[in-house]
């Protein structure tokens, strides 16, 4: 068979050909992504059992925040980013729980890995009380293994890690985590 000349390929073809090839070079492998997230998974993990890793972020409203700060409360982080449909839809629950829950012990921390400008213009809309952090640097994220989102975290109240879920809450689900660290 003899080799097809550049000529011979339509203008569109190469082009699209260049796109596909550059496509190939620029984003991850199938396999590649599936051991990143497979990696942090295994890193999040491994906190349970193990003191919390120290959380030093801002609020929506820039002040900081302090998890040290909640010794002697059941804590639950919730990582969250604009981006993601789940975190979006858990929002509003997240907020009725930080609400109805706080008075009780009970400290629900979202956190947003991403932009300040983004968290605060979705939490606007979806879950306007809500007190959330930003972690636009994903240095906490990193420190939790928090990549594939949602992805929470349940502190007992001596701040040791008891619980990952590593998937959409529901209410439901959610309340039974804090129920057995109270």
């Amino acid at each position: 068979m003899k080799p097809v000349s550049k000529k011979e390929i339509p203008v569109y073809m190469r082009r699209v050909l260049f796109c596909l090839m550059l496509l190939s070079v620029c984003l991850p492998a199938p396999a590649q992504e599936r051991r990143n997230v497979e990696e942090a998974n295994a890193k999040s993990l491994a906190l349970v059992g193990k003191p919390a890793p120290e959380i030093q972020l801002k609020d929506l409203d820039e002040y900081s925040v302090d998890l040290s700060n909640r010794r002697g409360q059941v804590v639950v982080l919730a990582f969250w980013a604009t981006w993601c449909p789940p975190c979006r839809a858990e929002l509003p629950m997240l907020e009725r729980l930080q609400k109805e829950l706080a008075p009780q012990g009970v400290s629900i921390i979202p956190i947003a890995v991403d932009s300040l400008a983004n968290a605060r213009s979705l939490a606007q809309k979806k879950a306007p009380t809500m007190m959330s952090l930003v972690d636009s640097r994903t240095t906490i994220a990193t420190k939790y293994g928090a990549h594939a989102l949602p992805k929470t975290f349940l502190i007992d109240r001596n701040g040791v890690v008891r619980q990952v879920i590593f998937e959409k809450l529901s209410e439901a689900k959610l309340r039974s985590a804090i129920d057995s660290l109270r």
